[in-house]
């Protein structure tokens, strides 16, 4: 009997996580990625 029980929490946990993550990647699919520049301009001071 505990062992049932156990599973279905545990069924309900999956499924919440799974909603959420769904519900997460759907809400922010319009997302755009940001341009990362290929090369940083790195400014040393000249050894004399």
């Amino acid at each position: 009997m505990v062992q049932i029980i156990l599973n279905a929490a545990v069924a309900v946990l999956v499924a919440a996580a799974f909603l959420t993550t769904a519900s997460a990647a759907l809400c922010g699919g319009d997302r755009r990625p940001q341009s990362v520049p290929a090369r940083a301009n790195i400014r040393r001071p000249r050894r004399n």
